[in-house]
């Protein structure tokens, strides 16, 4: 089942609540308190039920250096990966290789292109946007 993590940093409550409400898997936040009042979700974050750093990585592609130490971590954690031009090679190249991948996604376009890449897609999505109709979408 793929995932859908939204990037609540910085904290705006309404697309955690429209998260929520759309279903989402997980919040990655800064600090967990904010989201634990309004209702029962996973949270990443410092203080969270899972930890970036710990549970999970963060990782920029910019070259290929930067894929090969993406592709030694994710059998360890999960991988959110973000790409400076959102090409499809690199994340093919990690996507072959795990299933702990989690595409960080700007919009719809982009979130459909990350689950279908080699017809099995990424593991997830995290959504960073303050537009709360890209949440519901």
């Amino acid at each position: 089942m793929k995932q859908f993590w939204v990037d609540v940093r910085p904290y705006k409550k309404e697309i955690a609540t429209t998260a929520i409400e759309s279903g989402a898997d997980a919040l990655v936040v800064d600090r967990a308190e904010n989201v634990k009042r309004l209702g029962r979700i996973t949270t990443i974050a410092p203080d969270g039920d899972l930890v970036i750093g710990t549970d999970v990585a963060e990782v920029t592609i910019t070259d290929k250096e930067s894929e090969n130490a993406a592709a030694r971590i994710k059998d360890k954690k999960f991988v959110i990966v973000t790409t400076s031009d959102w090409t499809v090679i690199p994340l093919e190249n990690l996507v072959a290789q795990s299933d702990r991948i989690i595409a960080k996604v700007k919009d719809v376009k982009e979130a459909e292109l990350a689950l279908t890449v080699l017809e099995r897609g990424v593991a997830g999505i995290l959504l960073a946007t303050t537009d709360p109709a890209t949440v519901r979408a």
